[in-house]
C-alpha cells in the first residue's frame, strides 16, 4: 500500500469542507430555511468530493484502475455541487423561474460531462517518483471536455460569488457582512482548486508535488477563513 502526498493534501481539504459543513448544519438548524438546507447539500457534495480524493490517494494511490473510477466518481460530484449552487441562484434571485430549471440544466451538462469522462477517459492517474499522483498524464485531452468541465463551474460558482459579495456590501451587520465576505472567498478558493493541477503541471509544467503543495496550503486557508468567518450560533448577532 503506498500513501501518496495527494491523498495527505486532500485529507487536508476534507478537514477544512466538513468544518464548513458542520456549520452550514448548524445554520440549518437554527433557521429550518431552504436557503441554508441547500447549502447544506452544497457542503455534503463537496466534502463527499474530497473525501473519495482522499481516500483513494492515502490507500489506493498505486492503484491505477480505482483511481480512474475515482475521477469518473469526482467529475459527478464535482457537477451535483454545481447543480445544487444553480437551484441556490435561481431560488434566491431569479424568482419568477422555477430553480429546478437552473438544477436541471447543470445537472444534464454534468451528466454529459460524466459520461465524457467514462468515454475518452481523459485523466490516466499514476504515481510519480515525487510521491505525488499526477491525474494529467494525456496530452490529448479532447477541448470540448475541458469547456464543458469550466462551463459547469463557473454558471454556478461565479455569480453565486458575486450575490454573497453584494450581501456583504448591502448590510450593515457586521456577521453578515463578515459571513458573506468569507463564504464568497471560499467558494473563490473552490474554483482554484478545480483548476489547480491542471494549471501547474500543463502549463507550468511544475510536476503533480506542485498542486499537492498549493492544494495543502489552500485547504489551510480555508480552514482558517471558516474559523474566523462562519461563526457558531453563540456568537451569531441577529
Amino acid at each position: 500500500m503506498n500513501i501518496s502526498y495527494t491523498g495527505f493534501s486532500y485529507f487536508l481539504l476534507f478537514l477544512s469542507l466538513s468544518f464548513l459543513t458542520y456549520r452550514f448544519f448548524q445554520y440549518w438548524q437554527k433557521n429550518k430555511d431552504v436557503i441554508p438546507k441547500l447549502f447544506f447539500y452544497f457542503g455534503l457534495s463537496l466534502t463527499g468530493f474530497a473525501f473519495i480524493r482522499a481516500f483513494t490517494g492515502l490507500f489506493f494511490a498505486n492503484n491505477i484502475r480505482i483511481l480512474t473510477d475515482s475521477t469518473i466518481a469526482v467529475a459527478f460530484i464535482e457537477g451535483l455541487a454545481a447543480s445544487v449552487v444553480a437551484y441556490i441562484i435561481f431560488y434566491s434571485k431569479l424568482t419568477k423561474i422555477s430553480p429546478w430549471v437552473g438544477f436541471g440544466v447543470v445537472f444534464i451538462l454534468t451528466l454529459i460531462l460524466t459520461a465524457l469522462t467514462l468515454i475518452f477517459s481523459p485523466f490516466q492517474p499514476v504515481l510519480e517518483a515525487t510521491g505525488s499522483i499526477n491525474f494529467i498524464t494525456r496530452s490529448n485531452v479532447p477541448i470540448f471536455y475541458l469547456i464543458l468541465r469550466t462551463v459547469i463551474l463557473l454558471i454556478a460558482f461565479v455569480p453565486i460569488i458575486i450575490i454573497l459579495i453584494q450581501q456583504g456590501i448591502a448590510s450593515s451587520n457586521i456577521y453578515v457582512r463578515t459571513k458573506s465576505f468569507g463564504l464568497s472567498l471560499v467558494l473563490f478558493l473552490a474554483i482554484i482548486i478545480s483548476f489547480l493541477q491542471f494549471f501547474l503541471i500543463e502549463f507550468l509544467k511544475l510536476g503533480a508535488i506542485s498542486g499537492d503543495i498549493a492544494l495543502g496550503i489552500i485547504s489551510i486557508l480555508i480552514f482558517i477563513i471558516v474559523l474566523l468567518t462562519q461563526k457558531p450560533l453563540s456568537e451569531q448577532h441577529d
